[in-house]
């Protein structure tokens, strides 16, 4: 008896009429593609072969003048060879790469699975595909290993064992008291008091706005007031994460600086969107009119630069004109580099900002966020709001 398969075969490889002629375009081209697959020494799976017979029967008129026999053939389906067994597995496990431990979210290819990570975007933090459909990375934090196993085990995710202890022991804490170990009045940790000094100084008078900010970078939880923020000030200090927004609709380069003054957040790195040299230029001009304002002239480097033609060459130019090319050392204050890329001797220095602005684009996964990870305060300082990360926005 005829098996599917080489009715499949009869069917793409008549040639009046085609099956192009008499089928749509869509399941001409898939009964081309399965024809191929029943080829080949690894055949095709039972869901491909279910396809298979669905097109075949939706179609099975048209069919029937290119195979007559086609409805006795589909009635009793049978195959040549055994269907290929696709591997299917779900794993949640820890990974390494370089120096930073990330958790592995694989599975086999499925749709409804992928729409389950991208809704988990907002709760997890460093969410990233790696591969299309799957395999995605996220953060090794508490929290991401509480949601992800949370929204996961139950879809019968295998999760590796230390993973798995160390939900356990997440879970079996009490969050008030934690809390009461981190707070700023109660930390008896004496590291804490040294490191605290060593960042503001002895002479430095700390305000309820320096204590707050101090908060992501230090790990110590404070009383949150119920008020709103007023002010720009207020709003970085009071974050709840590492990233902001400022509307630079809104909220000028001055008034960034104040702030950033304020809750002393320099040195600085600023970042410049290089792709259209023209706007890269008016934000060079812009942020050296803002610093000189300020009071800024000197202690400024800019380690990047334009092809040395046309507008790239008056960027280049203000750089020398403006003496933005200090060499990088403990007294630098502000440092521009180009998104996407990071000067090598800046991994060389123990220079650190204590502030990011990136300036005109968001500031996504590629080099320079790599290198700003560790910063505890970048703002995005952009027309429009980042979609996807959770953030303080000023407006």
């Amino acid at each position: 008896m005829t098996t599917v398969d080489n009715l499949l075969l009869q069917i793409v490889n008549h040639s009046s009429p085609t099956i192009e002629e008499i089928l749509t375009t869509r399941d001409a081209r898939v009964l081309r593609s399965l024809s191929t697959a029943v080829t080949t020494h690894t055949f095709i799976t039972e869901n491909q072969s279910k396809l298979l017979l669905k097109i075949i029967i939706e179609h099975i008129e048209k069919i029937r003048i290119l195979v007559e026999d086609v409805e006795d053939i589909i009635k009793t389906p049978i195959w040549s060879k055994s269907f290929r067994v696709v591997e299917s597995y779900k794993k949640l496990y820890i990974s390494q790469s370089s120096e930073n431990l990330h958790i592995n979210i694989e599975f086999t290819f499925s749709s409804s699975l992928r729409n389950t990570i991208s809704a988990l975007q907002k709760q997890i933090s460093g969410l990233v595909q790696v591969h299309p459909g799957k395999l995605y990375q996220a953060d090794l934090t508490e929290n991401n290993i509480v949601e992800l196993i949370s929204a996961l085990e139950p879809l019968g995710f295998e999760i590796e064992e230390k993973l798995e202890n160390y939900y356990k022991i997440i879970k079996s804490w009490s969050e008030n008291e934690i809390k009461d170990q981190y707070k700023i009045d109660t930390i008896i940790y004496p590291n804490f008091q040294k490191v605290i000094t060593a960042d503001l100084g002895i002479e430095t008078a700390i305000d309820t706005n320096i204590i707050n900010d101090r908060s992501i970078r230090y790990q110590y939880f404070t009383e949150k007031s119920p008020k709103k923020p007023e002010n720009l000030t207020e709003i970085l200090a009071n974050r709840t994460s590492t990233r902001c927004w400022a509307n630079r609709k809104e909220i000028n380069l001055i008034d960034i600086l104040e702030s950033l003054e304020k809750l002393k957040r320099f040195p600085l790195m600023v970042i410049f969107d290089i792709a259209d040299p023209e706007k890269c230029l008016e934000e060079l001009k812009n942020l050296n009119q803002s610093l000189e304002k300020f009071g800024i002239f000197e202690s400024v480097g800019i380690y990047f630069r334009l092809s040395n033609i046309g507008t790239g060459k008056d960027f280049n130019q203000l750089i020398a004109t403006k003496s933005y090319n200090c060499q990088l050392d403990s007294d630098t204050k502000i440092i521009g580099v180009a998104n996407g890329k990071i000067p090598k001797f800046l991994l060389k220095t123990p220079w650190r900002p204590m502030s990011v602005i990136s300036i005109g684009k968001i500031l996504q996964n590629n080099k320079t966020s790599t290198y700003t990870n560790k910063c505890d305060l970048i703002i995005n300082w952009t027309d429009n709001e980042p979609i996807i990360e959770t953030r303080a926005t000023w407006e």
